[in-house]
This record gives structure tokens, C-alpha cells and sequence, in this order.
């Protein structure tokens, strides 16, 4: 038995701000914008893995999801496991011989120009514009199921290669069996375990890919899927929340929450992933047969 992943995505382009305040911001709807930042950007016709080797190859990078490596479902990848050069890794990643990753990279520290290669419009208020972040990675590679710790609204765009995207509304957290103190699951989309995971037959969700040219606009708290299906080269622009609940919600994720964890992880072990696991469960067991 599969997910239900039938929900539809609008796909628009040169939407105007008073467009995408209404059918998108504010009741918090995803949606693709086709070259949101104008179809000459550089972002568009210069970013390439030639442009980044040729500028960077020569800086070390860190890389996540080293082949071999356990999962750790409960939890962010806050340090990078590895670290390489970054020519190289770009060309692993060209020839398909890795699946590691280069996420919430600040490629723009080492070379601040890229920042001139796209200049976000004035659709959206609140945009953290002096730190977009970078996404590397090979075909293959797999961004596990989660929510952006600090509830931003996020505008992700693809500059090389495609990607295959799930998306779930974060009113469905605890029938995804969200653990405590993070956002994190153990669900594997591409192989739901209904009798593991019984609330999962409640949800629904959007499955669609996305392209070069693309930008994907991800509301605050979404829970997001990502599989890279080329090697591709991803940036991100973030906004601020809408409403002061899911400010609060990220501040309390960033500042609070994701430090406790860490410390009950680090004292109890074992013990304390099976207390949140029995914590996931009950809730989602309180919502079953209930619509949300």
C-alpha cells in the first residue's frame, strides 16, 4: 500500500505579488515558480559544475550521507561526516559515483559575487536575503523526510539537474509519527510500514519534480522528501514565518528544544530515543480515525 501523494501543485510563472500573497502566502500553499528571478539570471545561464570548479574546486568542503553510514532517524546532520576538495567532489558527482551531499552550504562566503547572480523579487516579505544557502549533490542522493528546524518559509531553487519532491502539510506532524524535541521521523516514503505506522493511511501529500529554472516556494513547516534524480545544484531563500506561532516555534526549535534532546541523548542513550519513539506513537495513535 503506497502513500496517498495525489494533492496537485500549481505551477505559475511571472506571478505578481499581489498573486502570490493570496493564493499561496497567506493560506500557506506550495507552489513551483518558474524563473522567478527572470529567465537571463546567471543563476539560470551561468551556474554550471564548470563555473563552480573553475571559481572554488581549489576549497574544502564537508559532505554529508557517506555511503555505509547508519541513519539516525530522531536527528538534524549537524557536522559534516567527511571533508574533501571541492573540484573533486564536483566531479564524483558529475560521473554518478557518489551520493553525498553538500547541504546548507554558505558557497557565497567564499565568493560573494554569486550574490549579484540573482536578486529575489519583492513578492514576500520578511526574506533572510544575506544568507542563501547552497545544495550539492549526486544522483541518488536522498534528503530524508523532515521540517526545517526554524519553521521558515523556504524558496528553493534549482539551477542544475532535477529533483523529485514530497511534500506534506504540517498539520499531518503526528501522524507522521513526529519524535519530540525535533523534526524527524522514521516513515520511509518510498516504503510506508502501515503496521508499524497505522495514522500514515490519514495523510496525503504532494509528489512532483522539479527542474532547472525552477523555484520551489515550501510554506513553513512543511515536511519534505527530496531525491536528487541528476546531479544538481540547489540554492535556497528563506522568508520568516507568517504567523508569530511558528516564529516562536522555530526560535524554541533552534534555541531550546534541539539542545535538550542533545543532552538527553547524550546522558540516557537508547533509552531516550525508545521514550520519544512511545511519545510518536501515542500521539499519532490519538488522532487515528480522527480527521485533521
Amino acid at each position: 500500500m503506497a502513500l496517498d501523494l495525489s494533492l496537485k501543485i500549481d505551477r505559475v510563472e511571472g506571478i505578481t505579488r499581489e498573486e502570490f500573497q493570496k493564493h499561496y502566502m497567506r493560506p500557506q500553499r506550495p507552489v513551483i515558480i518558474k524563473h522567478l528571478y527572470g529567465a537571463e539570471a546567471p543563476i539560470y545561464t551561468r551556474w554550471s559544475f564548470d563555473h563552480f570548479r573553475q571559481e572554488l574546486g581549489h576549497i574544502e568542503v564537508g559532505v554529508y550521507d557517506v555511503e555505509g553510514k547508519e541513519r539516525k532517524d530522531d536527528r538534524s546532520y549537524k557536522k559534516a561526516e567527511a571533508y574533501m576538495n571541492f573540484g573533486e567532489y564536483l566531479e564524483q558527482i558529475e560521473q554518478g559515483t557518489t551520493t553525498r551531499r553538500l547541504f546548507l552550504f554558505n558557497v557565497f562566503k567564499h565568493k560573494k559575487e554569486l550574490r549579484d547572480d540573482f536578486h529575489f523579487p519583492d513578492i514576500a516579505d520578511y526574506v533572510v536575503r544575506q544568507l542563501p544557502l547552497a545544495f550539492f549533490g549526486g544522483k541518488g542522493a536522498v534528503t530524508r523526510i523532515h521540517q526545517d528546524m526554524d519553521m521558515s518559509n523556504v524558496f528553493l531553487t534549482e539551477a542544475v539537474g532535477r529533483k523529485r519532491v514530497v511534500l506534506f502539510d504540517p498539520k499531518y506532524s503526528r501522524l507522521l509519527y513526529r519524535y519530540p524535541f525535533g523534526v524527524h521521523t522514521s516513515v520511509d516514503i518510498n516504503h510506508p510500514d502501515y503496521d508499524r505506522f497505522p495514522a500514515l493511511a490519514q495523510v496525503r501529500g504532494y509528489d512532483f519534480e522539479i527542474e532547472a529554472g525552477d523555484t520551489l516556494f515550501m510554506p513553513s513547516g512543511y515536511w519534505h522528501h527530496i531525491e536528487y534524480l541528476e546531479a544538481s545544484i540547489g540554492v535556497s531563500v528563506r522568508s520568516l514565518a507568517p504567523t508569530v506561532k511558528m516564529r516562536l516555534q522555530g526560535l524554541a526549535n533552534v534555541g531550546v528544544l534541539t539542545h535538550l534532546d542533545e543532552l538527553f541523548r547524550w546522558s540516557m542513550g537508547q533509552k531516550w530515543f525508545d521514550i520519544k519513539k512511545r511519545i510518536a506513537h501515542k500521539r499519532a495513535d490519538s488522532l487515528l480515525n480522527v480527521e485533521v
